[in-house]
């Protein structure tokens, strides 16, 4: 009998520690384990094809092994886990943004070179064509070639100090780059059109940034609680500017964590 593991069945289970998925179950439903904050260890069945939103969010797992037989992995799936590296299988076609946020001791990042939609490179995972950084991790070099970085692609990278962002891109997705706490400079693309809504927000060490003529667009709260910015200007080819952009809220006030 085929089986689902459904809606927030687990959550909050603090006394789980391990757990051995049976081959019947084929999809694990949304914020199924989320707030286990004690699962250290899953074992994951060659049956599975669906990992929801928010799976397996804010537990402990170090390590966790992707069958082949998986099809799609929700945003936020992993969020807030101790992942240290992670290989997406040729199977893969759905990886929605954010499935691997707030892994903050991510630092290999490897997709299988069979899979049709995806590739990684340079500890990136890459659309295939090479034109969409999906996500990141401290070690990530951004290739050449990138044009977009997608929605929370670099968001919780604790351990990421400096960036440099390829002339070649030309939008930073929505907090691509929030709650890098450790994030001290980066360099922008010169073809940058497009910064996303809080895309650096929470980045509370980042104190040098240029922002090119290239940008029209900077989003809500792009650079909200960057106490240490030493500049607050946008350039005269910015055409659309969002609410609260360099907005300084108390230290410690309004943290997202």
């Amino acid at each position: 009998m085929e089986a689902i593991i459904t809606y927030k069945e687990f959550e909050g289970a603090y006394d789980l520690g391990r757990i051995v998925i049976p081959d019947s179950v084929l999809m694990i439903g949304t914020w199924a384990f989320s707030d286990c904050h004690y699962l250290a260890e899953v074992k994951l069945p060659d049956s599975l094809t669906f990992i929801g939103t928010g799976a397996f969010s804010d537990c402990s797992l170090k390590a966790v092994r992707l069958p082949e037989s998986l099809l799609s992995i929700g945003s936020e799936a992993f969020s807030g886990c101790e992942l240290e590296s992670i290989d997406i299988p040729a199977s893969v076609l759905n990886l929605e943004p954010g499935a691997f946020s707030d892994c903050p001791f991510l630092e290999r990042i490897t997709v299988n070179e069979n899979n049709p939609l995806f590739r990684s490179e340079s500890n990136t995972c890459l659309t295939k064509d090479g034109e969409t950084l999906v996500f990141g991790c401290k070690n990530s070099v951004i290739p050449a070639g990138v044009r977009h970085i997608e929605t929370k692609a670099f968001e919780g990278c604790w351990d990421l100090e400096s960036i440099e962002i390829p002339d070649s891109v030309v939008s930073i997705g929505d907090r691509a780059f929030s709650q890098c706490r450790n994030l001290k400079t980066v360099k922008l693309s010169k073809s940058l059109a497009r910064i996303g809504k809080e895309a650096f927000s929470y980045c509370e060490n980042l104190s040098a940034i240029e922002i090119p003529d290239s940008v029209s667009v900077v989003g809500d709260k792009a650079f909200y609680a960057c106490h240490k910015l030493d500049s607050r200007a946008l350039p005269d080819s910015v055409k659309l500017v969002g609410d609260d952009v360099f907005f300084l809220p108390e230290i410690h006030d309004e943290l997202p964590f």
